[in-house]
């Protein structure tokens, strides 16, 4: 089971690149802690993780979203042959079964939820309470930032995602008490040092 020693690692940097597959030559991308692939493919996988295993970016802490990667079952059976694979940190998901399986599997647990009302707020904060990840994506980050007060009392970490589009947005959000930004903008990725 992850330790918060372990959370603190994986989100030590402002901005968590979000891919779906790994830019060639992007300097900003080694400098973050952890990245988040989503949108390729289980075929793509062992080319990533290969990427992902040589200098400069063998440090990265990798997290795979399972409910965005065409050809992998978002199941106890997909996580456990991600977690098989050995490189993989943690899974991100919106169904709160697969935080648990994943948690015991030894895998760092994120549940994302979408924050489109205060009755998704709610409902997000009770689903949290219930499968305990071990750190919960708030989306989108512009309104992350307005009930950042309600996200504390869960008392899980917490880091958000969507629609942060300068380093001002990403600067607000850590500043509400989020930990990190996710992104998909090598933009933004750049702010981490």
């Amino acid at each position: 089971m992850p330790t918060f020693s372990q959370i603190d690692r994986c989100f030590s940097k402002p901005v968590i690149p979000v891919f779906s597959e790994v830019p060639c030559g992007n300097d900003a991308l080694c400098k973050a802690s952890c990245v988040i692939l989503q949108g390729a493919s289980i075929s793509e996988l062992p080319k990533v993780l290969e990427s992902l295993e040589q200098p400069p970016l063998d440090h990265l802490r990798l997290l795979v979203h399972i409910d965005l990667i065409p050809g992998l079952e978002n199941n106890d059976a997909g996580l456990e042959y991600l977690a098989g694979l050995g490189k993989i940190d943690g899974v991100v998901t919106v169904h709160q079964h697969l935080t648990r399986a994943a948690k015991r599997l030894g895998m760092l647990s994120i549940l994302r939820t979408f924050l489109s009302d205060s009755r998704a707020l709610e409902r997000g904060l009770k689903v949290a309470g219930s499968a305990k990840p071990d750190v919960v994506e708030c989306l989108p980050a512009a309104a992350a930032v307005k009930v950042a007060a309600d996200m504390k009392k869960s008392r899980i970490p917490h880091i958000a995602g969507g629609l942060c589009r300068t380093e001002a947005d990403v600067q607000e959000t850590i500043a509400s008490g989020y930990l990190a930004v996710t992104s998909t903008s090598p933009k933004l990725w750049e702010i981490n040092v």
